[in-house]
């Protein structure tokens, strides 16, 4: 099924316009005419049909979100198929998605911590109904006009009890949002709903994502083994610990719940500390382990005035080298009378430090290389040929691969889109429609011969809105001279057929006959006797004249 205005879905929903068209389907504004209320239908794709992968996930949304019943959470009001279409009713949410907020500039503490406080309480309400959202990131939050959040976007939620639709070890989400555990495939919980709204919060208050890289799985495998780094001094310490706090590695150090989350958020609003702190005890944790790394960072790096810079020692004894040393001399420490190494009562003591933060590094590599062959792994291992309708991650089966989502770029400005295509390796053309969105907007990605997997160098086409269709203006007039009424289409007429005439014998009119009869005489001498090529006819005014005619008509040719 093509959906297009008036359609009409389950005899009730009338489609009005397209909001959106995303990687499963599209998503219209309609109206219930049934309730006569405002509602969005969300309708599958039809090159989706015939996968059974698509279809159940499509089904698991709306099993997922009709479980949830929440006023942060984007509520379901009907599931059912047209013409082997099927499609979800959910409430129309006035507003814009927070993507389209961030994108013009950070937000204030206050507005970040309203949004974290409602979209934590609204996920608590999904976790408590046994559904993980798995792909919270700003385009999947609604922001109402008067800032109320809304989540939506429950496709790739998993379910408790109802069996996964992804084996383990696969990775869902999108990178730039993605929990560590999920970036290896471990699956995800609760807390990694909390830390992706970590990753939307710290956007928020930076302007900018933690992490970045060329590609989706250089972004992944950075959740998993970089430290984001510290928010603007802007930011006030609080709410620094808070973020800090949900953007941990590790899961058991991240807020016990949503409901947690939300009610520590709300007491740094009205800036009640200890309130936050006893909701998420992590805080003071997060706070200590940030000031511990600063602590390391400033003892690895600094020189103090005191001492001369040191490096990691070849033996307990050696030292840095000193000024005034011979260059090239293998032992740097100074020598004693008798030519052998001083004694240096620090030396075994610096010895003993020295060590710990080699032992340290080396344990730190060592972790760093198996967790990226754990990624490669993960991303570059052989996969299970079970379908997954489009998960919204990006990350690719391989290095020669590259994997996008439509959803990503509709709705971006042509050169915004095109930008963040050409980073991936990928070449651009675009080609006009006709559409209701804004002149320049990216309406839709065309698939490619593999769907929507490409090679690096490979072109993506994108639609991008002309806006809508222009009217023919209607022609005008055109002007009269002065002095003359205007004029009146002519109509089209058959041409007559010229009459055909017997020859005449003398001339061929016997002249204007009348003329001087009766003024309104046609000459009637077309019997008019002429010898010759100079035969004079004469001829009488017999049309209306009153008196014969005087004038002789001219010899016929």
């Amino acid at each position: 099924m093509r959906p297009e205005p008036g359609t009409l879905l389950g005899g009730r929903y009338e489609l009005t316009s397209r909001i959106a068209v995303g990687g499963m389907g599209e998503v219209w504004r309609g109206r219930d005419t049934v309730l006569e209320r405002e509602v969005a239908a969300k309708i599958m794709k039809d090159e989706y049909l015939s996968d059974q992968g698509f279809l159940a996930r499509f089904r698991a949304e709306a099993r997922s979100m009709g479980a949830v019943s929440d006023p942060g959470i984007a509520g379901v009001y009907d599931y059912g198929e047209e013409n082997g279409s099927p499609y979800l009713v959910m409430e129309f949410v006035p507003g814009e998605s927070l993507a389209a907020l961030l994108d013009r500039g950070p937000m204030s503490e206050a507005d970040t911590l309203s949004i974290v406080a409602q979209a934590a309480q609204a996920l608590h309400a999904a976790h408590m109904s046994g559904v993980v959202h798995r792909d919270v990131k700003p385009g999947n939050l609604l922001i109402t006009p008067d800032f109320r959040v809304k989540i939506t976007d429950f496709g790739i939620a998993r379910v408790a009890d109802q069996a996964p639709l992804t084996k383990t070890g696969q990775v869902m989400g999108t990178a730039q949002y993605l929990a560590p555990e999920q970036a290896t495939g471990k699956g995800s919980t609760p807390k990694s709903d909390l830390y992706s709204l970590g990753i939307i919060a710290y956007e928020a208050l930076a302007g900018n994502r933690p992490f970045t890289g060329d590609s989706q799985v250089e972004i992944a495998i950075a959740q998993v083994n970089r430290q984001h780094p510290p928010l603007p001094e802007t930011v006030s310490e609080p709410v620094r610990r808070l973020v800090d706090s949900l953007l941990s590695k590790q899961p058991e150090k991240r807020p016990a719940s949503g409901a947690a989350l939300a009610t520590a958020a709300r007491a740094l609003m009205n800036g009640d500390v200890p309130a936050a702190e006893a909701a998420v005890p992590q805080m003071l944790a997060a706070g200590a382990a940030a000031a511990a790394a600063s602590e390391a960072v400033t003892r690895v790096f600094s020189q103090p005035e005191d001492s001369s810079t040191r490096v990691m020692p070849a033996t307990q004894q050696t030292r840095a080298y000193q000024p005034g040393s011979h260059t090239g001399a293998s032992v740097v420490a100074p020598y004693g009378p008798d030519g052998q190494l001083a004694e240096d009562p620090e030396a075994e003591e610096d010895g003993k430090k020295s060590k710990a933060p080699a032992v340290i590094i080396t344990i730190l590599v060592i972790l760093l290389l198996a967790g990226l062959a754990w990624i490669g792994w993960l991303f570059f291992g052989p996969k299970d040929n079970e379908p997954d309708p489009a998960p919204t991650t990006t990350a690719t089966p391989t290095q020669e691969e590259i994997t996008i989502k439509p959803s990503d770029y509709i709705g971006l400005s042509e050169a915004s889109a095109t930008s963040n295509l050409e980073q991936l390796g990928l070449k651009v053309k675009s080609t006009m429609v006709t559409s209701n969105e804004p002149a320049g907007t990216v309406v839709d990605v065309r698939e490619g011969p593999n769907g929507y997997t490409f090679a690096p160098g490979d072109t993506v086409t994108i639609e991008v809105s002309e806006g809508p269709q222009r009217q023919e203006p209607t022609r005008a007039p055109e002007p009269t001279r002065e002095g003359e009424p205007p004029r009146s289409p002519q109509p089209t007429q058959e041409p007559e057929p010229e009459p055909t005439q017997p020859p005449d014998d003398g001339g061929d009119d016997g002249g204007d006959g009348g003329d001087d009869g009766g003024g309104n005489g046609n000459g009637g001498g077309n019997n008019g006797n002429g010898g010759g090529n100079n035969g004079n006819g004469n001829g009488g005014g017999s049309n209306n004249g009153s008196g014969p005619g005087q004038n002789s008509g001219r010899g016929g040719n």
